[in-house]
């Protein structure tokens, strides 16, 4: 439990959580959702898991700009963060410079 309360104190750890969960939900509407919609006709899926990644594709943006606001970002930081999340797999290959960037930040403490 105490991990879990660290992990949503810190800004840029949300970042990584949110990042990897708004992924995760394009993935599945991407690889299963969407073709389960057109080749089998099952669109009930879409219709439930559409929602959940566009509230998870909010919160990553309300994660960019929580953490962009605070400052130390560079723009070319700033421009591959913020398209991580519309390109699949992005936010996965994103979260790499993310665990970096939180690695920096407990050393400097």
């Amino acid at each position: 439990m105490e991990t879990i309360r660290k992990t949503l104190a810190n800004p840029l750890s949300r970042l990584r959580l949110a990042g990897l969960f708004e992924g995760s939900t394009l993935i599945f509407l991407v690889l299963f959702a969407v073709p389960m919609k057109h080749l089998v006709g099952y669109p009930a899926i879409v219709t439930a898991a559409g929602p959940v990644h566009g509230l998870a594709f909010v919160f990553y943006v309300v994660c960019l700009v929580d953490n962009f606001s605070g400052g130390g970002w560079s723009p070319k930081e700033m421009l591959r963060t913020g398209l991580a999340c519309l390109v699949p797999f992005g936010t996965f290959i994103n979260d790499r410079y993310l665990a970096a960037r939180v690695a920096n930040e407990a050393a400097a403490q």
